[in-house]
């Protein structure tokens, strides 16, 4: 059973990357000799500790300071999102390379983080990062904190070592909870109540000796959409109660309805603390699922369902609007508008979902590669859902790729004319994220045999803004395979260099 308050084992601060600030004051621990600014906004940046002596001893220093302030057994150094570009176009670096023996960059990382869980060890602690500390080789007594998925912490706990889990997909509080239209601007991404309390922290890739290597589970909580400490509460509460149970090993997703009333008794807890915690667990959800005819909008509540009230031609509901039985078909363009009442009173946000259909809507769909844990929320059926997803919001609208090309198949159930292909990709290069590369479209009576009929490149989706919409001329298939490739490796002088671009993709229609 998991029950270990990690916030009480480690301290942290960053390295080698994440060091803009540290490099503002002090120059000469970079790479190169221009001057730097502390970044006012979020963001991955090519600057980076030099491993040369002076920052070594520049981060001892720092670190016999953190030290002496906390007696936690370990220490956290960071190790995440650390560019390579001026790594490989500095000299000391590439000449310790070669002194070392070392690989590559990423071996000059692994380099790194060794010497500095020498230091720390010579101090009687150990060292604790996030997953990237495993880039070339784990340092001998290091811990992973597993947060781009669950693969850093299953490599850590077979090799021996300890490793907290907190998979983006399921312990970042600083995504939406709620519909992002009724919800407080966040990071992005999707991860409501129900997620949080599903979570299963030991990988059901380890055997039980291997299991034993998994300390705990974290919740992280980022700030850069964060106003105050009232919306602090808002992010973690009632999500921390769902972890909370995660952790100490009771929780159960096949008994959720039975958590959530123990969530809402205590509401009138935090309501006596003064806690700003959300409220989304009252607001109508909506879920696309298959319809007969295309696709189904499912409604729900953590109250009874019989107060949902929806409408379809747009306009607020009211108590005397449509009382909510049954998944509402999905048959034409619409905006359907949902909210939760008793007694005539509304109690909930209104909620509202815009749909926009054509030949793909609720059609089968295959990836021939799945997106990351982190932005798959509906998997593939959410490209033919009928939802267009708002380019201001990750939300859970989109699927996100990282290095990898979407190739999807739909599968129209009989031959079809259409004329028209549209799809969205997304451009926040700040996020890692660059518009396609290319894409191309082909058809199949068969599903096997495909004739490529539309080819575009990186020129016309950057005239578009990511916002395809394609002349194909007059087409009657059973089949669209739709290919869209990825950016691929993220070029110097932007935002996470040398690493995998993002690829974001959502709705994929036909006309």
């Amino acid at each position: 059973m998991l029950r270990i308050d990690i916030s009480q084992w480690f301290r942290k601060f960053e390295m080698p990357g994440h060091a803009l600030a540290a490099l503002s004051a002090y120059p000469e621990l970079a790479c190169t000799k221009e001057p730097f600014e502390p970044a006012t906004k979020w963001g991955v940046f090519d600057d980076v500790f030099c491993p040369k002596e002076e920052t070594f001893k520049f981060l001892e220093n720092v670190l016999d300071e953190v030290i002496a302030l906390f007696p936690s057994q370990y220490i956290h150094i960071g190790g995440d999102e650390c560019p390579k570009t001026r790594w490989k176009e500095c000299a000391h670096c590439q000449e310790l390379i070669k002194k070392n023996k070392l690989k590559d960059e990423h071996g000059l990382q692994s380099y790194f983080i060794r010497e500095i869980e020498k230091y720390v060890n010579s101090k009687g602690r150990k060292i604790i990062g996030w997953d990237e500390i495993l880039e070339g080789g784990l340092a001998p007594n290091a811990a992973v904190m597993s947060w781009t998925g669950i693969k850093g912490g299953v490599e850590a706990a077979k090799s021996g070592h300890f490793a907290v889990m907190t998979p983006g997909s399921y312990c970042y509080f600083d995504h939406y909870q709620g519909d992002p239209q009724t919800e407080p601007n966040a990071f992005g991404g999707f991860t409501p109540l129900d997620k949080v309390y599903s979570y299963n922290p030991i990988p059901e890739e380890l055997n039980a000796e291997q299991a034993k290597y998994i300390l705990g589970v974290q919740a992280n909580l980022w700030t850069e959409y964060i106003l105050d400490f009232k919306q602090v509460q808002y992010m973690i509460f009632p999500r921390l109660m769902a972890l909370s149970e995660v952790g100490w090993g009771t929780s159960d997703p096949k008994h959720y309805k039975e958590f959530e009333g123990r969530v809402i008794n205590q509401f009138k807890v935090l309501d006596k603390m003064g806690v700003n915690y959300a409220k989304s667990i009252y607001n109508v959800t909506g879920k696309v699922i298959p319809g007969s005819n295309g696709v189904a909008y499912e409604l729900s509540t953590s109250q009874n369902p019989t107060g949902i009230r929806y409408t379809l031609d747009g306009t607020d509901p009211v108590s005397s609007s449509h009382v909510y039985q049954n998944p509402i078909p999905i048959s034409k363009s619409m905006t359907i508008k949902s909210a939760y009442f008793e007694n005539d009173e509304l109690k909930s946000a209104v909620s509202s979902q815009q749909f926009t259909t054509s030949k793909t809507t609720g059609k089968n769909i295959t990836l021939e590669q799945q997106p990351s844990e982190n932005y798959s929320f509906g998997g593939a059926f959410t490209l033919v859902d009928g939802i267009i997803g708002n380019q201001k919001q990750l939300g859970k609208t989109w699927l996100g790729f990282q290095g990898k090309d979407v190739v999807a198949t739909i599968d129209l159930g009989q031959k079809t004319q259409f004329s028209e292909i549209y799809f969205n990709t997304l451009e926040n290069k700040g996020s890692w994220i660059h518009l396609a590369k290319s894409a191309t479209i082909s058809i199949s009576e068969d599903g096997k045999n495909f004739k490529t009929i539309k080819e575009i490149g990186k020129e016309e989706i950057q005239n578009a803004k990511g916002k395809m919409n394609l002349n194909i001329g007059n087409q009657n298939s059973k089949y669209i395979k739709i290919k869209i490739e990825n950016a691929g490796i993220i070029p110097g002088g932007n935002p996470g260099a040398d690493s995998k671009a993002w690829l974001f993709v959502d709705e994929i229609g036909a006309l």
